[in-house]
């Protein structure tokens, strides 16, 4: 019983270990949302390491899920033995949960801040589209200037 709840505790410890990676990473992306000429390639390659972090919490959310259920009746009678071990998880799991509140507020300001880049840039686009056909339609105008039409002439004296 006590190794599968040293078990448990590394896993929460590997846990913690982990969402300060994808804090740090989602701070990382907070600072390339907030340039003035935004660096998607970077943006783009710590999305890909966030998702790496995020199957390795899903393993070890699985993982300890599995040995938790293998203990937990036995845990439930015992509960006075293990109660230095069981306090500690229970700190490190409200500290996890913490993170995570904060990984998902995180999250959502960087969401804020793509979805306010991407109308920047979309306007941009239409700005440029503009007076790219602002400028067509200048040239094409003066084009027509030095144009002389052609002109009825009378041919009678």
């Amino acid at each position: 019983m006590e190794q599968y709840l040293k078990v448990l505790i590394q896993s929460m410890n590997a846990k913690e270990e982990c969402l300060n990676k994808l804090l740090e990473k989602t701070e990382a992306q907070t600072g390339i949302l907030k340039e003035e000429s935004m660096d998607w390639d970077s943006f783009d390659r710590l999305i890909d390491e966030k998702a790496e972090l995020i199957e390795e919490l899903d393993r070890l959310d699985d993982g300890f899920q599995k040995v938790f259920d293998r203990i937990r009746d036995e845990l439930d009678g015992r509960r006075a033995e293990f109660k230095e071990e069981i306090g500690t998880l229970q700190r490190q799991i409200r500290k996890v949960t913490e993170q995570s509140t904060s990984l998902m507020a995180a999250e959502q300001r960087n969401k804020d801040l793509v979805t306010s880049r991407a109308g920047k840039t979309r306007q941009q686009i239409r700005e440029g589209r503009a007076n790219a056909r602002a400028v067509t339609t200048y040239y094409n105008n003066m084009n027509q200037i030095n144009t002389v039409d052609p002109q009825l002439m009378d041919k009678k004296k």
